[in-house]
């Protein structure tokens, strides 16, 4: 039984995978804090799937790029949670988990994370049968320039994420042939999560508990904003 946690936006969801079937899932949007609906979340959903502590066999979380505040929250739940049990702990970058709503789909998927300022993190991903292929690294860029250059592919471009759904207008005005993904497809969901996880589990291909961190992929706005007063790289 493999517990998946995603953390990494205003989304809050939780699932548990057993042998390829999704046993439960809860995924929220209340705007609540992280902090105070994770645990009491994975708490009953364990309880109404009637699945005891000692059934988990592994912890997955989901490691950015995102809010930086949810991502560490998720990632402390997570490690504590991996440490307490003694299971292993996976982590699955966020736009990996987010491609993994679209199994088997024909055309290119592009995820789209909010990066504030009008930027955002971009990743592009292809299924080819059930295999999925990175076709762009994680990136951050001005959405103007992503939606320009997805253009020139002249292709059907699915979207989803916090950052698609932030600039939909955009999006449509850019191609015809651009879509939004639905509602159900368009967030982070921790079923997903977890089928991207159990993928590594069953090669045993797992995570340092002590030594995962999340992949923000840029630095947070208090940290420049130090540099800029202090001349000087923050030490962490």
């Amino acid at each position: 039984m493999l517990l998946a946690i995603e953390t990494s936006s205003l989304v809050s969801s939780v699932a548990l995978l057993h042998e390829q079937t999704l046993r439960a899932e809860l995924t929220i949007q209340a705007r609540l804090t992280h902090s105070e609906q994770l645990m009491p979340h994975i708490a009953d959903m364990l309880e109404k799937a009637s699945v005891p502590k000692t059934a988990i066999d592994a912890v997955a979380v989901s490691i950015g790029p995102g809010s930086f505040t949810g991502l560490r929250i998720g990632m402390a739940s997570a490690k504590g949670l991996s440490f307490g049990w003694n299971v292993p702990l996976i982590g699955i970058e966020t736009p990996t988990a987010l491609a993994w709503n679209f199994i088997g789909a024909k055309d290119p998927v592009c995820v789209l994370i909010d990066a504030q300022k009008g930027n955002v993190y971009m990743t592009l991903y292809e299924w080819q049968g059930m295999h999925l292929q990175e076709l762009e690294p994680v990136q951050v860029a001005p959405l103007t320039e992503v939606l320009a250059q997805l253009a020139t592919l002249g292709k059907a471009v699915v979207f989803c994420g916090d950052g698609s759904l932030l600039g939909r207008t955009q999006i449509e005005a850019a191609s015809p042939q651009f879509r939004l993904a639905p509602p159900t497809m368009v967030i982070p969901r921790a079923g997903s999560l977890a089928l991207a996880a159990d993928e590594r589990y069953s090669r045993q291909d797992v995570d340092d508990c002590m030594t995962l961190t999340p992949a923000y992929k840029r630095r947070s706005e208090a940290e420049v904003l130090w540099e800029k007063r202090h001349g000087r790289a923050l030490c962490l």
